[in-house]
């Protein structure tokens, strides 16, 4: 997230859930519709729930939640195609449309992001609904953040860091300077998806688009419009230990998912690293 306001009361939050699991470790199995497969976790549907709720009330302290009407009506239309084709019946999944509060907007800098939490929540900024002209695109970037959701990626993360927040629940109590750079590390846990996390969730989302009535070729014209507007954003040095797949990594991908092939073309997308490095 873009706002450093919501690094200290998620971190708070996740501490909360370390310190309740460690006196409540009860395992939960539940069918997980992603894999097609039961899976066990250590959170349940309900804690899970709590979790994304307590997240969502700081993004939305965080963050101006726009009310324009024709904005959510549009969004809300499209969340209502995709919900019913994803197949997690024990979530209410809620949608909205966010944009950075005045103070922390930067001139002529736009965001152009979604992000999904656990439990059911989608935020979209406002800058991304306006960069995306027809439905079907707007419809590729909710169901890529419902593939997240629905395949538990935010959760498995937490849980496989379980045993590292109650370590830094004991280091902070030793030295509280270290909580600045524990908050941006907790940040990034929670946000920040790993490839096969990103090309899952692209490879769902053209499923959920399919089922759903929209042309499953919206996620491949998502992300060029994704990679256009990066190509107008200053270079980036080039990061081998980066947790995201190259755009162009994620089209091929895509592609490969639609059409059932691979061609030329995507391959060299798919192992290249393309010129600008996105």
């Amino acid at each position: 997230m873009s706002s450093a306001k919501c690094l200290g009361p998620l971190f708070l939050c996740l501490v909360s859930c370390a310190l309740c699991l460690s006196s409540c470790s009860g395992l939960s199995t539940s069918f997980n519709p992603a894999t097609s497969s039961q899976e066990t976790t250590i959170y349940s549907t309900d804690r899970e729930v709590a979790i994304g709720a307590a997240v969502a009330r700081e993004i939305e302290e965080g963050f101006v939640v726009v009310e324009d009407v024709p904005e959510n009506e549009r969004l809300g239309g499209v969340l209502g195609k995709l919900v019913p084709v994803v197949g997690r019946r024990d979530l209410v999944h809620v949608a909205k449309v966010i944009d950075p509060k005045e103070k922390d907007k930067k001139p002529g800098e736009d965001v152009v992001n979604a992000v999904s939490l656990p439990g059911g929540y989608v935020y979209v900024f406002l800058d991304l609904m306006r960069h995306v002209k027809e439905d079907d695109q707007l419809a590729a970037v909710v169901a890529h953040e419902l593939a997240h959701v629905v395949a538990r990626h935010s959760i498995k993360r937490l849980q496989a860091s379980y045993a590292n927040i109650v370590a830094v629940v004991s280091a902070m109590q030793v030295d509280g300077r270290l909580a600045g750079g524990i908050n941006a590390a907790t940040n990034a846990m929670f946000f920040q998806y790993s490839q096969a996390d990103e090309l899952e969730a692209d490879a769902l989302g053209v499923k959920y688009l399919k089922a759903a009535g929209y042309d499953p070729g919206a996620m491949v014209r998502m992300l060029e419009t994704l990679r256009e507007y990066d190509r107008k954003q200053p270079i980036r040095p080039k990061y081998y230990g980066r947790t995201h797949p190259y755009v162009h990594q994620r089209i091929a991908a895509a592609n490969q998912v639609i059409t059932g092939e691979m061609s030329y073309r995507d391959w060299v997308r798919m192992t290249g690293e393309g010129a600008d490095g996105r």
